[in-house]
């Protein structure tokens, strides 16, 4: 009698927990079919400017790129510097990493109007639909592109909006934000076995067809000149040895570190940490760059720095100025 009453609520609790089972494999369905929901009108409702040909390139002009970290654009449109350094610098094209913005805010806040009624800038937005208020990214842009591309079709990298590339007639202009490695280097397999190696296959099917402009925080320092003091970083994310031979690996394919070609020896960094006021102190890293192919067949490069550290304090990274002239 024991063992058949043991066995029946063995039955109960056996029928309890498929069906528990069962409730959180459906509820799973649910959230990925709602992310891929998600992910498709992320792109829907910005839809590319395909088969177009793009605006047609001065080569008399000097084209201006902004690349900026900005640690959220809500905070940023609150505050004066976006108005000054648009004002300031005149850029063609500006490049946003970690906009922390979901699609609901774009069109809340009518960006794409905004940008374009008050700066003449077309803008385009990639945004996480895996958590809100997390990474993503945007372009503004003078010129219209051919087409837009939002992230680098591989489904497991492109549910937090790291990267937008646009296609002019002559070159392609990416904006990426790269994944960081994570505390105790938590995810620097996946940075550098899985999202690195699509990434950089993904660059190269690019190059494969025309110059490559790649902008962002790629969350490395690539040597002891990048870091303010190299001594026992190489276990902190963005440092570690596996990063910097990642990052090396992708320069040999054929591409140029602009601001290191252009200012060989100069110390300078890009992010400077508030906890520790590293601006003050000039203790920072250098995560942001300007990269492009080797040898271009239409960039011209006239120059690549960073900004000033002082005079855009709206984030903890500092913006990076491009400027480039076009091969007829």
């Amino acid at each position: 009698m024991e063992k058949d009453k043991k066995s029946k609520k063995e039955s109960k609790t056996s029928k309890k927990e498929k069906e528990i089972s069962n409730r959180k494999e459906s509820e799973e369905k649910n959230r990925s079919r709602s992310r891929s929901r998600s992910n498709s009108k992320n792109k829907e409702e910005q839809k590319p400017t395909s088969n177009k040909v793009s605006a047609p390139l001065d080569s008399n002009k000097t084209y201006k790129i902004i690349h900026w970290n900005i640690a959220g654009l809500k905070q940023l449109l609150n505050k004066k510097e976006l108005d000054e350094l648009i004002k300031n610098e005149k850029p063609d094209f500006v490049c946003f990493n970690e906009t922390k913005i979901d699609n609901d805010f774009i069109k809340s806040m009518k960006l794409n109007d905004t940008f374009k009624n008050k700066y003449k800038l077309n803008s385009y937005w990639n945004c996480s639909v895996e958590k809100k208020g997390y990474a993503g990214t945007g372009i503004l842009t003078s010129l219209e592109p051919k087409s837009v591309s939002y992230g680098i079709n591989v489904d497991k990298h492109d549910k937090e909006g790291r990267v937008i590339t646009l296609e002019f007639d002559k070159f392609y202009l990416i904006s990426c934000y790269t994944p960081n490695a994570g505390e105790g280097l938590k995810r620097v397999d996946y940075r550098v076995k899985e999202w690195d190696k699509d990434f950089f296959e993904y660059i190269n099917s690019l190059k494969s067809k025309k110059d490559i402009i790649l902008c962002g925080d790629l969350n490395v320092a690539r040597d002891d000149k990048d870091i303010f003091d190299p001594k026992g970083k190489e276990k902190l994310a963005g440092f570690s040895k596996q990063e910097k031979e990642s990052f090396k690996k992708f320069l040999d394919m054929g591409y140029v570190d602009t601001f290191r070609e252009l200012h060989k020896d100069e110390k300078k960094y890009s992010f400077f940490s508030r906890r520790t006021k590293g601006k003050e102190s000039n203790k920072g890293w250098r995560l942001d760059y300007f990269v492009i192919n080797k040898d271009p067949k239409i960039i011209v490069v006239k120059d690549s720095d960073m900004i000033d550290k002082d005079k855009y304090n709206a984030s903890d990274h500092i913006p990076l100025v491009f400027t480039f002239n076009c091969k007829n």
